[in-house]
């Protein structure tokens, strides 16, 4: 018997036999000159067409099984198979140095791989995984394996495997697969999506799990506390079989008090609400009764695009998202938080840390004329609806009172073209650089609201790249440190009469949401899929105890980050006793 500790991306309490895949070994290519380039690029040809077919196929299987089709997915990998930058590379090694086909698409997918997996922003990073994805299904085109993932089960198993791609989540029978555990992967994966949103539990990070698993072993594979146990012993069946009890009255549970508003158990308000982007299925959103749009990350409509897109088409991406919602409802839109290095500009210089660099508020201050267009866009949208702007990554005061000349600018501009728009717009400011936080008091004689991106507040205070396996286990919400910060800002906002939220990935976590309520938190923002678990945990725990809870945990002095985590799950099965 073997338990793994990895990362929980897909609840569920699944047994099983384990199906082994691995991906990490493609299929060997050979390297072969050619004596007819022009035959070769028809092979590649009609590979492409072949395998775009398939990516349509792929496309139509995701909306029949989740209903919930994320356009971004298979649009963007026909994107990679179709971009002229990548076609005409692979037409340079085979017609100039008459190489074959399958050969120039591994060594061109290989080379545009390694420039993503670099990137500092975790969305770019990712997608070298649906380059490898879409390489790698040409590639078997070209070598005539048109069964582009054999699965060859005879009964429904558990997927483990040493990394997951979208193809392989909808290829696979759903009827046959139990779950996947896969020894790499990230929560922000395409692979992953497809998989929550078809609710099919899993668990990544597992490191080793592939290389000691075998077809056939008996697999244990908890999706809400990340564990995987092979073959395990009888005790750990019998305590198995009492989690997937207890799994199952959860999931009912969460499903019949999901059109509920989130509030503690006595009535205190919390409204819970969605993370979004351009791809974002907003049914998704009114199927959890989300109360609004806590952050729409509009860096996603550059990404898509690949270009900086125009005043009309951000006019038309964020009205859509507010006419998609309730009259009312609140929709936070970030102005752009890319940074310089990921858009193309020629008066911009490669930089050496762009992380620390010239990214979000920093680029779009020194491009003005970006920034007014899209704030122009965001106004353009507020007619239509109950719309708030929000700064991200504010270090100074300085930064702040400019960005707010170039909304005053953008403002007058179309108030002179006669267009319409919100005058009274809400403006607020991202709180996730440590120096935010502590000069919070002077920022919130400005702003009409906070949100603390937890995600970028934890890394620039403690120094971890969370995306870095090598550091990650030092990447802690509940860090003294960020808890004080956090309750600096909660306290500076609140004696000016602002709101603060939370729109970070520590507020998905049942644990860490009761206590970022004690601490006065008035709002939480997470992915949509993720608000019926929390809004369950928060209406079982009544305010006193939450802030009893953030009390002991910001007055334990020398606690680890690890010991007030503790004290978090206690409270948490203490109240909520089918999350233990």
């Amino acid at each position: 018997m073997h338990t793994f500790c990895g990362t929980a991306v897909s609840r569920g309490f699944v047994s099983g036999p384990a199906y082994l895949l691995r991906n990490a070994a493609s299929e060997t290519v050979p390297e072969l000159t050619v004596d007819d380039p022009e035959a070769e690029m028809a092979r590649l040809k009609a590979a492409t067409e072949v395998t775009r077919q398939q990516i349509a196929s792929l496309s139509a299987e995701l909306k029949k099984w989740s209903g919930n089709p994320d356009p971004d997915i298979f649009s963007g990998h026909l994107m990679m198979l179709e971009d002229p930058v990548i076609r005409a590379e692979c037409a340079t090694l085979i017609r100039e140095q008459r190489r074959n086909a399958e050969y120039a698409v591994q060594q061109v997918a290989a080379k545009y791989m390694t420039v993503l997996s670099e990137m500092d922003d975790p969305y770019l990073k990712e997608r070298s995984k649906d380059v490898a994805d879409v390489s790698r299904r040409l590639i078997r085109n070209l070598l005539g394996n048109e069964t582009a993932i054999p699965f060859a089960a005879d009964k429904p198993c558990i997927v483990v495997t040493d990394e997951l791609t979208p193809s392989e989540v909808l290829s696979f029978p759903k009827r046959m697969v139990l779950g996947f555990a896969a020894d790499r992967g990230s929560a922000t994966s395409h692979a992953i999506l497809l998989a929550r949103a078809l609710g099919i539990p899993t668990v990544v990070g597992l490191r080793t799990l592939s290389t000691v698993t075998h077809t056939g072993d008996l697999i244990l594979l908890d999706g809400s506390r990340g564990s995987v146990t092979v073959n395990p012993d009888a005790a750990a069946r019998a305590a198995f079989a009492k989690l997937q009890e207890r799994g199952r009255a959860l999931e009912t549970a969460l499903e019949a008090g999901q059109d509920q508003p989130g509030m503690t158990a006595d009535g205190h308000a919390v409204p819970l609400y969605a993370n979004v982007d351009v791809n974002t299925a907003m049914s998704s959103l009114h199927q959890v009764h989300a109360e609004g749009i806590g952050l729409y990350r509009t860096e996603y409509l550059w990404i898509a695009l690949n270009r900086e897109p125009t005043e009309a088409e951000q006019t038309e991406a964020y009205t859509q998202a507010v006419r998609t919602l309730p009259p009312g409802t609140p929709v936070t839109i970030r102005v752009l938080d890319l940074g310089g290095d990921k858009l193309t500009r020629q008066d911009d210089r490669q930089e050496d840390n762009p992380f620390l660099g010239n990214r979000s508020i920093r680029f779009l201050l020194r491009h003005p004329e970006t920034f007014r267009t899209q704030l122009r866009a965001i106004l353009r949208a507020s007619a239509h609806g109950t719309v708030q702007l929000m700064y991200p990554m504010i270090a100074t005061l300085d930064e702040l009172l400019a960005a707010n000349r170039e909304l005053e600018r953008a403002k007058e501009e179309l108030t002179q073209a006669g267009i319409p728009f919100d005058h009274a717009i809400k403006v607020g400011s991202m709180i996730e650089i440590p120096a935010a936080a502590l000069i919070a008091e002077d920022l919130a004689e400005i702003c009409d609201f906070f949100s603390i991106g937890t995600n970028d507040l934890i890394q620039y205070t403690l120094a971890v790249d969370r995306l870095n396996e090598a550091v990650s286990n030092l990447y802690q919400p509940t860090h003294p440190a960020v808890l004080r910060l956090i309750d600096r800002t909660v306290r500076a906002g609140h004696a000016k009469g602002i709101r603060v939220s939370v729109c970070g990935e520590a507020a998905a976590d049942p644990a860490i949401a009761i206590l970022l309520v004690g601490m006065g938190i008035d709002g939480l923002s997470m992915s949509s899929n993720l608000i019926p678990l929390v809004k369950y945990a928060l209406r079982a725990v009544p305010l006193a105890e939450a802030q009893s809870l953030a009390r002991q945990c910001l007055e334990a002095r020398g606690a680890t980050a690890k010991t007030i985590e503790t004290m978090c799950r206690e409270v948490l099965v203490r109240w909520v006793p089918a999350m233990r």
